[in-house]
């Protein structure tokens, strides 16, 4: 096959009736898997708990006689000492709770079936590359025709180009959707979940993030989980 095989210019070259080079139309790279990740509702909490440090900090620092009557309210409840926080471990949340099982296994399946429909794209079109080779080096077909088929393979090529970074694209943006589902289904039952307790912060701790120690005893992931997996098998009866 000639070097401008390989370069995919949009004008293909006169191919000779000669046998061809070695070189084959460029292998198109699977469409990348799904990871189980998801990374983005890390980021969410460890940006949620950032901004509750800051404000306890705030709290804290502040001194009694302040005039800032918007947050008087809570300078004097941190004066009292009465500030509740609690955490919950985002590694567990996202390692134990049913849901995010339930979207890593979806994404994964749907990764996979990108991946084997791209995959057998392409073994059809390095099949009909390999032929088209051997045509032309037995001098079976004539230069017209050779040159029509080669244009077609270069655009077979470029579709199954476009074919996987459709899916990649496609593949990203629903792991985009799981992770706002993901969080906002943990941020929503947490509103439900303090209505008990009655925390005034409930952060989200990762093993090397912004926190760089916390209490095991203001630890609610157990629970938190616990409760969280009831309301799932309860309204999605473990699907």
């Amino acid at each position: 096959m000639t070097e401008e095989l390989n370069n995919m210019e949009n004008t293909p070259a006169p191919i000779q009736t000669t046998a061809p080079s070695d070189a084959i139309l460029p292998k198109v790279e699977p469409v990348p898997p799904a990871h189980a990740r998801i990374n983005p509702l890390l980021l969410a909490m460890n940006m949620v708990m950032l901004v509750g440090l800051v404000i306890l900090y705030i709290l804290h620092f502040t001194g009694s006689g302040s005039k800032n009557d918007a947050i008087g309210g809570a300078v004097a409840k941190a004066n009292r000492g009465s500030i509740s926080v609690a955490y919950v471990n985002n590694d567990s949340i996202l390692g134990s709770y049913e849901l995010v099982k339930k979207m890593r296994a979806d994404l994964e399946a749907k990764g996979k079936r990108l991946e084997s429909e791209v995959a057998s794209r392409q073994q059809a079109f390095e099949k009909d590359a390999a032929y088209f080779k051997e045509q032309v080096a037995k001098k079976s077909i004539s230069d017209q025709s050779a040159q029509e088929i080669y244009g077609q393979l270069q655009q077979n090529q470029k579709d199954i180009y476009d074919l996987r970074d459709r899916y990649a694209a496609e593949l990203q943006q629903s792991e985009m959707d799981m992770n706002v589902a993901l969080l906002d289904s943990v941020t929503n039952f947490l509103d439900r979940y303090n209505e008990k307790y009655k925390f005034d912060y409930i952060l989200g701790y990762t093993k090397g993030g912004n926190i760089l120690y916390a209490n095991d005893t203001m630890n609610v992931t157990g629970d938190v989980l616990k409760e969280l997996n009831l309301e799932y098998m309860k309204k999605h009866g473990g699907k």
